[in-house]
């Protein structure tokens, strides 16, 4: 390990030693990786279970995803941000804005940038959870609209077979065209295939209501029972739900040339504390 440059002679103490060296972290972030697979899968189970948000008071604790923009992007961020929101095309109509310093849950935003909290696709498993409704999330796919009609996915990621999120993914590979759908209603946006049963949708469909009356909704399409979703086989006894992309508005600023980093699932936040998309200027 010394030859390789994972460890070095420590200098500190009188009995020296070795210590592990930048290039060793690296080494054991990047051989964890198996170890990682299905890690997205475990960490949408556990938000869920965390989720506290209530229907009928409007409070409690929502998942947000985190995304960093530089502070002299922000005026030119918002300007992309506000036609996917009026669009429909995110998960509700609520944000947050960070400033440089300020904390997020867990996340605190570095200098030089502003963060933006959109809300994620899994609080609605958390929800449905409160009312006793297990959610199976299967993957995250790029949606081909046209007319602002679902055709097909072009692209999809399990989430149990993969150590990141899918969305981050596409967005940083390219293979968004949400500001393109916005304006014309052809493009390629990011959604969440999921799966509830269906001896419960009634109870579903009663949530997914009170969600959009609340401004939380994003619900793109529900499949028939045990019926496949755009060719995507649904499991015997349960219904497909394809939920809007949390992080289709960040899309939309990186499309544009304003470079985003991305981490969805990031943190638990207070929904009181998120604003109405109209009111970020």
């Amino acid at each position: 390990m010394e030859r390789e440059g994972l460890v070095a002679h420590a200098r500190r103490g009188r009995h020296g030693g070795r210590t592990i060296t930048e290039l060793g972290i690296g080494e054991i972030k990047d051989a964890l990786v198996m170890e990682r697979v299905g890690f997205t899968a475990a960490k949408v189970d556990t938000l869920a279970w965390k989720i506290s948000f209530d229907l009928a008071s409007k409070s409690g604790l929502v998942v947000l995803n985190v995304s960093l923009i530089r502070e002299s992007c922000l005026r030119a961020a918002i300007n992309e941000i506000i036609p996917v929101f009026r669009a429909g095309l995110s998960m509700g109509e609520y944000l947050y804005l960070g400033r440089s310093g300020e904390e997020i849950g867990e996340f605190q935003i570095p200098p030089g940038y502003v963060a933006i909290g959109t809300v994620c696709t899994v609080t609605l498993n958390g929800v449905l959870l409160s009312a006793r409704i297990p959610t199976d999330s299967r993957f995250g796919g790029m949606l081909e609209v046209q007319n602002r009609t679902p055709i097909r996915f072009t692209d999809v990621i399990y989430y149990d077979g993969t150590s990141l999120d899918p969305l981050e993914i596409f967005i940083k590979g390219g293979l968004t065209s949400v500001r393109e759908a916005v304006r014309t209603g052809h493009g390629r946006i990011g959604v969440s295939f999921r799966e509830v049963p269906t001896a419960a949708m009634a109870e579903v469909e009663k949530v997914l209501r009170r969600m959009d009356q609340i401004g939380l909704g994003g619900v793109l399409m529900i499949g028939r029972p045990s019926q496949p979703v755009l060719d995507f086989p649904v499991q015997e006894g349960r219904t497909a739900i394809l939920l809007i992309g949390g992080l289709n508005p960040l899309a939309a600023v990186e499309e544009a040339g304003m470079p985003t980093t991305n981490f969805a699932l990031c943190t638990l936040f207070e929904f009181q504390r998120l604003i109405h998309y109209s009111e970020i200027r």
